[in-house]
């Protein structure tokens, strides 16, 4: 390997996936990082650099997972587009939560993906929908939150994220991760998660126990926040979906609180029959 390849390489950021390596690529530094792809690897991946940035668009991070007995797949990060506030407009009332560390949190739930594509077959099944993809990728963040910080109060935040992002707009809905993260977040205090040493234990101790969601409930959900959240201005329907209103409560109580303070937030719920 030439001088000027070792020394690309070294300037590059590379993290351990499984048994393989991951390369974690600056949108701005896109042409370095593909300058030290193996052939094999580079042919599984967008053409010209154009294509990778129409794929990444407006999003702050992408995953890009190949094929390879060496290399897991790239993660191209685009910095400019990182949020740092989340709005959410309820009832008229704007309301915004500020997003901490975001750019490492958007990094380790990209990581999340490969480590959990890694794990499909053995602790996890072959076959994973995108909704599931991303709910175990919110899931291993959780963990490194933990590892790293010693508290949950970032995966709080990711959640509250996932709640606000979700009632502001259906597209959105494809992360809409909190139905399962609270279900973790609820059953593990930061101290038992910080005992698994390894992401696969902690995969195969909360995995079993998940109560997962049905793409037809999910739906139901989403047009559900959308009579009750959105710009449109509907007829009114009090028993519009009214058997998934105190679930859906449950769900955005947490941040609702977060948002409006306790007293308010509970009756909120209560005229929306979400309690």
């Amino acid at each position: 390997m030439s001088l000027i390849a070792l020394t690309l390489i070294s300037s590059l950021t590379w993290v351990p996936v499984a048994d393989k390596q991951a390369l974690i690529c600056p949108l701005t530094q896109l042409s370095q990082c593909l300058a030290v792809l193996p052939s094999a690897v580079r042919q599984q991946l967008p053409r010209n650099e154009a294509l990778f940035k129409a794929a990444i668009g407006l999003r702050s991070a992408m995953v890009l997972p190949v094929e390879d007995s060496h290399f897991s797949g790239l993660i191209l990060v685009n910095e400019q587009e990182t949020p740092e506030i989340q709005l959410a407009n309820i009832d008229g009332i704007t309301y915004q939560l500020a997003l901490k560390e975001q750019t490492q949190l958007t990094l380790w739930h990209e990581l999340g993906h490969l480590e959990n594509l890694a794990l499909q077959g053995s602790l996890l099944p072959q076959e994973l929908t995108p909704y599931q993809h991303e709910w175990l990728a919110d899931l291993y963040l959780v963990w490194r939150i933990v590892n790293a910080k010693g508290n949950l109060d970032l995966a709080w935040q990711q959640y509250h994220r996932r709640n606000l992002a979700a009632l502001t707009s259906s597209r959105y809905m494809s992360h809409w991760t909190s139905p399962m993260m609270i279900q973790v977040l609820n059953k593990y205090q930061a101290a038992q998660i910080a005992q698994f040493a390894q992401y696969s234990d902690f995969l195969a101790d909360f995995y079993p126990e998940m109560v997962q969601i049905d793409p037809l409930v999910l739906r139901e959900y989403s047009s559900l926040m959308q009579r009750t959240f959105g710009d449109t201005v509907l007829q009114p329907l009090p028993k519009y979906l009214f058997w998934r209103k105190p679930e859906l409560g449950r769900y955005l109580m947490p941040t609702l609180i977060l948002l409006m303070g306790e007293p308010k937030a509970h009756d909120w719920l209560a005229q929306h029959s979400m309690l």
